[in-house]
């Protein structure tokens, strides 16, 4: 065979080929021209790394500033001002609190200090304050006396019935509250007994109420059946449980007794917070302070329904101080007429053993609340410091003032005096 390796393509240099080799200087002068022509081209621009704020108003500290020049006549209408909105606000708030009518009735001795042959006395005279706008002292002593209970071999039994009398119309909204003193509900360990699980419907298991770090139910978790009690911890075993009425009774004519009721006591917040229990009869136990009410236990029917149970939501908001008071009954479309009344306390909660108070407290809402003269007392304070404060710039600015913006009180020119 007769191979011929010129007809072959990949062998042949063509004309164009071969004067690239016959001149490279040449091509190697073009190709470097044409790179130089596309590096002009593609010229890539160079960040430079610069931390000079951006160059606007507020990076540069150019935005408009009121710098005022404090002087004696800026200063002492300024105190002045400020003295006049405070005495003016703490007036107002110490004349409503001189006009709210309250009436205290303390009864934790009812049961050893009050008649129980059937027939009335009058308190002590350390055991009411009555308050009223228009008359400071009681013209009439409340009356109480003990009806036994037979039935109840507890210290702490029967009804305490009270007699009072209102000299002065109680307008609306009138709260009645029971007030304990000398109970101390902010203890570190009291505080923290309870089960939030069991409070918002869980069926908290054991471990829930016992094992949590913090807050949980113990000393008082379970029985000695090991049922858990519902709702469990100190706070919710020591529950007051003095039971009041739906009526105060209108002693001269008992057509206008005043009715109350025990709903809208506490805060719509709690509304979401306390929850019915998802827990059955079979698995829980009442508090041991509970039995008394529940001495069969719990059963499908009687299970307290903590979400509706006001008086409940109220009690498990401890207090932060030894004496309080909470709201249990409420009337809020009537006045509270002039005339004798009287009210019927159930008692089933102690307070001897710690040498503790116990009572009802009557009174009506206002624009600031309860009747505290507190606020305004330290609003006309603050004012009368803020006018001596503005007399006391004022006596040092007539006797030992200088002149505004006097250049003599350049440091340097203090010092140029010296030298000179």
């Amino acid at each position: 065979m007769n191979f011929d390796l010129k007809q072959v393509g990949v062998f042949r240099r063509n004309k164009k080929h071969k004067e690239a080799i016959e001149d490279p200087i040449e091509d190697e002068q073009d190709d470097y021209d044409a790179s130089e022509f596309e590096d002009d081209e593609k010229e890539v621009s160079v960040k430079v790394k610069n931390r000079r704020p951006r160059e606007d108003n507020f990076t540069q500290q150019r935005i408009k500033a009121f710098n005022p020049i404090i002087t004696p006549k800026t200063v002492i209408p300024l105190y002045l001002f400020i003295a006049v909105i405070f005495i003016i606000v703490g007036g107002v708030a110490l004349g409503v609190s001189s006009r709210i009518n309250e009436l205290t009735l303390y009864y934790q001795d009812c049961v050893t200090a009050a008649p129980s042959d059937g027939t009335w006395s009058d308190m002590p005279s350390d055991h009411y304050i009555s308050d009223f706008k228009n008359n400071k002292t009681v013209s009439v002593s409340p009356q109480w006396r003990f009806v036994d209970d037979t039935t109840d071999d507890a210290d702490e039994r029967g009804t305490c019935q009270i007699r009072f009398n209102v000299p002065y119309r109680i307008p609306k909204p009138v709260y009645i509250n029971y007030l304990i003193e000398n109970f101390y509900p902010n203890h570190r360990r009291y505080v923290l007994s309870f089960s939030e699980d069991q409070l918002r419907g869980k069926a908290a298991s054991y471990e829930d109420v016992h094992d949590n770090t913090g807050i949980n139910c113990k000393p008082l978790v379970r029985n000695e059946e090991g049922k858990i009690y519902y709702p469990c911890g100190i706070i919710a075993n020591s529950m007051f449980n003095d039971t009041f009425p739906f009526e105060l009774i209108n002693v001269d004519d008992t057509s206008s007794n005043y009715t109350l009721i025990n709903t809208g006591i506490n805060w719509r917040t709690d509304r979401k917070r306390f929850k019915k229990t998802k827990y059955t009869a079979a698995d829980i136990a009442p508090p041991p302070y509970w039995e008394k009410q529940y001495p069969d236990g719990y059963n499908d029917t009687n299970i307290p329904d903590v979400q509706t149970w006001e008086e409940f939501q109220n009690w498990m908001r401890p207090a932060a101080f030894q004496k309080f008071a909470k709201l249990i009954r409420r009337n809020e479309n009537d006045t509270l007429e002039v005339g004798t009344y009287q009210i019927d306390i159930g008692l089933h909660w102690p307070v001897t053993e710690f040498k503790g108070k116990k009572a009802v407290y009557i009174t009506h809402g206002s624009p600031i609340g309860g009747k505290n003269p507190f606020l305004g007392i330290i609003y006309l304070i603050g004012g009368l410091i803020c006018v001596a404060m503005a007399i006391i710039v004022f006596v040092f600015w007539i006797f030992f003032g200088r002149k505004v913006a006097d250049p003599n009180a350049l440091s340097w020119k203090k010092k140029s005096n010296l030298i000179s």
